[in-house]
């Protein structure tokens, strides 16, 4: 098996070559990236590729934009975040690590400028006390204790933006993945009250502090469940798939780099399998490429049975069906819907309200997370059918549909 990029294409693709797609919302950030996003999709849609595709693009030297913003990445789940204020001294540490390796980073081609960006590479931790105003003998430096509280975090900042003006940039966009881990925490409305108090009223930094949240189902319902301020104030999408020139572009690029020269059928069982969903695409054309390596026939029950068969798979497929309960995925409207368009092939929101019994703004509200992991796809404004053939089949197998 060839050593294929990203952990075979499973991890977050960072690599301009290999991303498609998501113009639309990554113009969308550039040309107003002071502002509070949230961007939601399923487990393996494509959000922290799409978060690493904005830090790429604002950070590219040829970029036109009227307000450049720095971007700073942080996993929120890596970094877990212990309360507001450690969460404040996180996103001034990270700012300032941003900016140490951007400084050490040859200004060649975007390509490998990311490259080296992106490594996270070791660098010496500037102590945040030069930041700000400290009298030592009443307070402590904030990497002592790793808590920043409002005043050093607010000075900490404004300095930052300062300096970074110098380079190029006119203020900050924090690009915050996995944002479940906060939402679930007892301090999670007082961090987002606290970051839309400066949104709304701190003059000096609400025009140059930018935030994109990305998450799922937790993120989304606990908006719906608290009303958090600074959701209130957010523009708030899903993440759809790819759309049909986009993957068969990820597909056109995949079989170039592999050497392979796929046959308008074996684009089509590709297309057919995963739909345009990027981790599924990437996913068979691994095996479909693995068979060619073989010399094995590529028929489609052979594919379907390969790809049922691996791990990975099942356990992303699990977590999306979430029978258990166990998962932030579908629960009894998201896999009812399912179930009644695996069963009619297609169907208008109406009519799926109606079968289902579900009211209308229910089946919309269940659509829209249906979209957004990338199992079924939106026809027109009304109707919705299945997107993916192997997810199909998954289902199939762990309960045959029957009529509802």
């Amino acid at each position: 098996m060839p050593d294929r990029p990203f952990d075979h294409f499973r991890t977050a693709i960072t690599d301009p070559v290999y991303f498609f797609g998501r113009s639309h919302f990554i113009r969308k950030i550039i040309s107003n990236p002071f502002l509070v996003h949230i961007l939601l999709g399923g487990r393996r849609i494509g959000k922290t590729s799409v978060l690493s595709a904005v830090e790429r693009s604002c950070l590219n030297p040829d970029l036109h934009a009227s307000r450049r913003a720095f971007p700073v990445f942080l996993s929120l789940d890596v970094e877990q975040p212990e309360s507001l204020n450690h969460f404040r001294y996180l996103l001034i540490r990270r700012l300032r690590d941003a900016i140490e390796r951007w400084e050490k980073v040859p200004k060649s081609t975007i390509r490998e400028m990311y490259e080296t960006f992106g490594r996270r590479v070791a660098i010496r931790e500037v102590s945040l006390a030069s930041l700000i105003k400290i009298n030592l003998q009443h307070q402590k430096n904030p990497d002592d204790d790793r808590l920043m509280g409002h005043d050093e975090f607010r000075e900490a900042l404004l300095n930052t933006i300062s300096e970074l003006r110098d380079k190029g940039f006119e203020g900050v966009i924090f690009l915050l993945d996995e944002a479940e881990f906060v939402v679930r925490k007892d301090w999670a409305n007082e961090a987002w009250s606290y970051f839309r108090g400066l949104k709304d009223n701190d003059t000096a930094l609400k025009p140059f502090l930018g935030f994109i949240l990305s998450g799922y189902r937790d993120v989304k319902e606990y908006e719906q469940r608290v009303g958090s301020p600074l959701m209130n104030i957010a523009e708030i999408e899903w993440l759809p798939t790819l759309s049909a020139s986009d993957a068969q572009a990820l597909i056109a690029q995949r079989a170039e780099d592999e050497g392979m020269q796929l046959t308008p059928d074996d684009m089509a069982l590709v297309l057919a399998l995963a739909g345009h969903h990027p981790y599924l695409l990437q996913q068979v054309l691994n095996v479909i490429f693995d068979e060619y390596v073989a010399e094995s026939a590529s028929s489609h029950d052979r594919l379907l049975r390969k790809l049922l068969r691996m791990p990975e798979l099942d356990r992303t497929f699990s977590s999306w069906w979430n029978l258990d309960g166990k998962t932030d995925g579908f629960g009894e409207i998201e896999r009812t819907l399912y179930k009644l368009l695996a069963q009619h092939g297609e169907g208008s929101d109406d009519a799926l309200s109606e079968l289902s019994g579900f009211n209308w703004p229910k089946t919309i509200d269940a659509l829209g997370v249906l979209i957004g992991t990338g199992v079924i796809e939106q026809v027109d404004e009304e109707h919705y059918m299945i997107g993916t053939r192997l997810f199909q089949e998954w289902v199939a197998n762990q309960e045959p549909i029957q009529d509802i």
